[in-house]
């Protein structure tokens, strides 16, 4: 009889342990546009508190690294998940790469024109007649869209190839540069020097930016676990704008150790203000139709896509509105 009774215990011990064994973690990568800091806080954040895990995912995060583009890696079946910026995005979907942005971290880009405050250059139509810098191909495009956004042709600016150093509008070599909001502005007042800056998404270029995307087979096999990556992101986020403080401490001792406190502090307050404003500031990551329709038609009019390819092609609603709102397919 003890026997017996010895053996059903360990019968029902064996059964709980088979009964409550969790599922194993599905292993996701995300290949972020750029290296892990507070432009990534929902991300990072969502990692940090195991929001992920929760939902059964085992999230692997990657940060640019030269040569390797957002896009291509995901297209490329490297990476399951990637962040790019809007343009990039539909750039990429009009040359033949089936994915689809299922959220954007910014409803307005980063990119910024800036001089000096005592230049007193506070419009784009400021700028004719003076040399512009700028450090890549898509800073280019930027500024010519500014440009052409209040009737200035490319022979009316000077523009000048310069590395990322700020010594070429310190000492006065340019009158103007591209930036991001924030990241250069900071940096200079820092040295001592009073800005101004002229947002690129008022003049022209104007873009969804740090969209979140997929591939399109991804969406069809994999829709749950792409619905709670969003949902753990989306919380993530919630939670950086919510406690700033911890959340800086957090990515720089975890993921950014060469960046300074007080930088990613109000780096984080302008991604704050730019997941905000627009259109879709009711919703975190919200998007709209309209709005990538115009990106497209921007992109096709100064010559970055062949021909234009229809919005609803670039993005989904399907897993926003899920969270958001409970609808299902």
């Amino acid at each position: 009889m003890k026997n017996v009774r010895m053996m059903m215990c360990m019968l029902i011990v064996l059964c709980s342990g088979q009964c409550f064994a969790k599922e194993p973690l599905q292993s996701v990568t995300i290949r972020l546009n750029w290296i892990p800091n507070v432009q990534f806080a929902g991300v990072l954040v969502a990692k940090e508190r195991g929001w992920y895990e929760e939902a059964g995912i085992d999230l692997t995060v990657k940060g640019w690294e030269e040569g390797n583009v957002s896009t291509d890696e995901v297209a490329a079946g490297k990476a399951q998940i990637g962040v790019a910026e809007g343009d990039a995005l539909i750039k990429s979907r009009a040359a033949g790469n089936n994915l689809k942005a299922i959220a954007t971290a910014f409803q307005k880009p980063a990119f910024c024109l800036m001089s000096k405050k005592e230049r007193g250059i506070e419009k784009p139509e400021q700028l004719a007649g003076k040399r512009i810098g700028f450090s890549s191909h898509e800073s280019l495009i930027m500024i010519k869209l500014v440009m052409a956004g209040v009737g200035l042709k490319d022979e009316d600016i000077t523009t000048v190839q310069v590395g990322w150093k700020l010594d070429s509008l310190i000492n006065d070599k340019i009158d103007a540069r591209e930036a991001f909001m924030n990241e250069e502005p900071l940096a200079m007042r820092e040295k001592g020097y009073e800005v101004n800056i002229i947002p690129a998404f008022k003049y022209g270029y104007d873009f969804y930016s740090s969209a979140y995307f997929v591939t399109e087979t991804t969406l069809q096999k994999h829709s749950e676990i792409v619905r709670k990556f969003l949902d753990a992101t989306l919380r993530g986020w919630k939670e950086a704008f919510k406690d700033p403080a911890a959340t800086v401490k957090l990515v720089v001792e975890k993921y950014y150790p060469k960046g300074s406190v007080s930088q990613q502090t109000e780096s984080l307050k302008v991604f704050k203000f730019l997941a905000r404003v627009g259109e879709g500031r009711k919703y975190l990551g919200w998007m709209e139709e309209q709005y990538w329709a115009k990106g497209i038609d921007i992109l096709h009019k100064f010559k970055q896509i062949d021909s234009k390819i229809p919005a609803k092609d670039v993005f989904t609603l399907e897993f926003l509105e899920s969270i958001y709102f409970g609808k299902k397919k």
